[in-house]
């Protein structure tokens, strides 16, 4: 049982981590007043293309000797120092526009991605024996994170934090998830 709970732990954080992101998109689009369904469905999509693609890579990794895997910690080491010194544009304040149809916001989820699959390949590699629980957690977790976004979007207020302090989190988690493939994996 305790095994379980670490894994699941680790699913939060590392879904967490990748997802911060997303979390200001999903903000945006429902502040945008874009058709709920079209939302969770596009984040839906756009994220079962980044588990297939992460799941091809886990096992393409496990032709790697394990000794090299934690090499692997190497992306979102780097995915976090980049955040670190890149310097995002603000998200500005929520406009009013056309509706976006389920593609669109499946791409942008897509687009949007390529920390996930750099983080979720080695996390899937080193879980692999766990890896029906991690993505049982990680639907659920697009739920919950397609909800926070809605009630997010519904409050200026917290739109406005997020858009100041997010960015300024996001590269000590993927930092510390590097660190952490690197040196514990």
């Amino acid at each position: 049982m305790n095994r379980y709970l670490e894994v699941l732990s680790g699913s939060l954080v590392t879904f967490t981590a990748t997802n911060l992101d997303d979390a200001f998109l999903l903000t945006l689009f429902f502040a945008r007043r874009i058709p709920p369904r079209r939302v969770v469905a596009g984040q839906y999509l756009g994220f079962a293309i980044l588990i297939v693609v992460s799941v091809m890579g886990a096992f393409a990794a496990l032709a790697i000797p394990h000794r090299w895997i934690r090499l692997l910690g190497l992306l979102p080491l780097a995915l976090g120092i980049k955040h670190l010194f890149h310097t995002r544009r603000g998200l500005g304040e929520p406009q009013s526009a056309e509706p976006l149809g389920l593609a669109p916001v499946a791409l942008i989820t897509l687009s949007n991605g390529a920390d996930n699959v750099g983080v979720y390949v080695p996390f899937f590699v080193f879980e692999r024996s766990y890896l029906w629980l991690i993505l049982i957690a990680y639907a659920v977790l697009v739920g919950a994170w397609c909800w926070v976004g809605s009630w997010l979007g519904s409050r200026p207020v917290i739109l406005a934090l997020l858009g100041r302090w997010g960015d300024r989190v996001t590269p000590f988690i993927f930092i510390s998830l590097g660190i952490s493939i690197l040196f514990l994996g």
